[in-house]
């Protein structure tokens, strides 16, 4: 007679992963990259770069802080190089925004000086160009101030279990764009705020008062939007000087961390990494250049960071 055997003993429960939590990303920021558009490889170069290392970055997005050109209004042969700089970004799948400074604008003549004979405040707010090139088409989900103009612009994304929300400015903007960037910033409160627009630091750090050609100073943009909101975190900008770094206390108590880099680099290509570790609120940012493996003295840290949920 056959011995019956013994039960066969219960097989183990397989472990049960966890998804690792999200909360460190990057995003990264162009400079001013008037110089790189009299070739065709600088420029590229670094978003081919951003999207080759996306992986290891963690890259959520990317901004730039105007001086997409130098005078494309009067070369387009300019504009064609940049908008063949950015498309690669599209293809990936990776978000980004644009700042239009004076040199994107009909404000500039060749040899990047202000057209003679022209009154530049006039002149700075024709962006016809630079619309043409970078149409409202190629940033989807995207809400903008003007029907068929980026020159005021905001995009949203998720990133280090937040949500984000990117907020492109003129530059010396008009009171009633900035009215709107307001209505933007009240109508997404559970959004941290990352404000860019071309000129807001100088040279030394400090927050300008000069509305230069345009309508309203950077001292008017602190004062009217950026202090006034405790969902601000950066703001980031170039136009001048080359890079500096400060941090304010909004009138929520919330830290608002300001970067300012511009470098009008001949050589290289440089573009500014920003890590974002928002479970414990430390910010690490540096600035490299792909073309010659360049590092640049300019890597900063904060602490103290506070998020939104």
């Amino acid at each position: 007679m056959a011995q019956a055997r013994p039960p066969a003993a219960p097989s183990a429960a397989a472990p049960t992963v966890v998804p690792a939590a999200d909360t460190d990303f990057s995003f990264a920021v162009y400079p001013d990259t008037q110089q790189e558009v009299f070739s065709t490889g600088t420029f590229i170069g670094r978003t081919n770069w951003l999207i080759a290392n996306r992986k290891a970055l963690d890259l959520r997005f990317v901004l730039h802080t105007g001086d997409v050109v130098n005078w494309g209004d009067k070369a387009p042969a300019q504009f064609t190089i940049a908008s063949a700089a950015m498309a690669p970004l599209e293809k990936a799948g990776i978000p980004y925004e644009l700042t239009i400074g004076n040199h994107d604008t009909a404000a500039v003549c060749p040899g990047g000086g202000g057209c003679p004979g022209k009154d530049v405040r006039v002149t700075v707010r024709d962006t016809t160009a630079f619309n043409r090139y970078f149409p409202t088409t190629r940033f989807p989900g995207a809400g903008f101030f003007e029907k068929g103009k980026v020159d005021n612009s905001y995009r949203t994304f998720d990133a280090g279990g937040l949500k984000w929300l990117v907020i492109n400015l003129e530059l010396w903007a008009r009171p009633a764009a900035i009215e709107w960037a307001r209505s933007v910033v009240a109508t997404h409160p559970r959004h941290n705020v990352i404000v860019q627009t071309h000129s807001y630091l100088k040279a030394d750090g400090g927050i300008s008062g000069s509305a230069g050609y345009g309508y309203s100073s950077p001292s008017y943009l602190w004062n009217r939007l950026i202090r006034q909101y405790a969902n601000i975190r950066f703001v980031f900008s170039g136009h001048t000087g080359q890079s500096a770094y400060r941090t304010d206390v909004g009138n929520h108590g919330n830290k608002i961390v300001s970067m300012l880099g511009t470098f009008h680099s001949n050589t290289t290509n440089p573009v500014r990494i920003v890590t974002v570790h928002t479970a414990v609120g430390t910010v690490g940012t540096r600035v490299y250049g792909p073309k010659g493996n360049v590092s640049f003295p300019y890597n900063a840290s904060f602490t103290g960071m506070k998020y939104v949920k």
